[in-house]
C-alpha cells in the first residue's frame, strides 16, 4: 500500500509528499495576507474527498471508511485526531485535534489565531461523502489561542 521508489512517495498508488510545518504556515500567511484562507480549505476537501473515493472503490462500508480516513488524516502528520461527537440526522460531527503541528507552530512565533484551515476543510470534505449533504467545518477552539486542543464542528451549509 506505501511504496518509496525513485523519488516518489506513493500510498495506494497515488502520489503524495512530505513537507515542513513551517512551509504550510508561511504558505497559511501569504494566503492570509491576500484574504484567501479558503484555498487552504478547498485543499483539505479535496485531501479528504479523494481518500473517501479511494476508500469507496475499494467496496468500504462507511464506518470502516470513517476509520481509514481517520487514520490516514493522523498518518499524514496533521495531529492526532479524534471524533466526540456524532450525529447522522443533523449530519454533524465534532472533533478534536489534541496536537496539530501548524497551531503548535503559532503558540512557538506568539501568534494568538485559529491555525488549521487545511484541517477543517480536510473534517468538511470528508463529512460532506460520509453524510451526502454539503456540510462546511469551523475550527471553534485552538492550541494556538491557548486551548487544549483544536476543536472543529460541521453543520449543513
Amino acid at each position: 500500500m506505501v511504496d518509496v521508489e525513485n523519488g516518489e512517495f506513493k500510498i495506494f498508488n497515488k502520489n503524495f509528499f512530505l513537507g515542513p510545518v513551517m512551509a504550510f504556515v508561511d504558505l497559511r500567511e501569504e494566503l492570509k495576507s491576500k484574504n484567501s484562507l479558503d484555498v487552504l480549505y478547498k485543499f483539505g476537501e479535496d485531501i479528504s474527498k479523494s481518500i473517501f473515493e479511494y476508500s469507496k472503490k475499494m467496496g468500504t462500508e462507511k464506518d470502516e471508511c470513517m476509520k481509514f480516513w481517520l487514520n490516514m488524516v493522523n498518518l499524514s502528520g496533521f495531529g492526532d485526531m479524534e471524533i466526540i461527537e456524532i450525529s447522522n440526522d443533523k449530519c454533524s460531527v465534532v472533533v478534536n485535534c489534541k496536537n496539530s503541528p501548524i497551531a503548535s507552530e503559532y503558540v512557538r512565533l506568539g501568534k494568538k489565531e485559529n491555525a488549521d484551515e487545511i484541517l477543517a476543510g480536510m473534517i468538511g470534505g470528508f463529512f460532506t461523502e460520509f453524510f451526502g449533504k454539503k456540510v462546511c467545518c469551523q475550527e471553534v477552539s485552538c492550541i494556538a489561542k491557548g486551548n487544549r486542543y483544536c476543536q472543529f464542528c460541521t453543520k449543513i451549509s
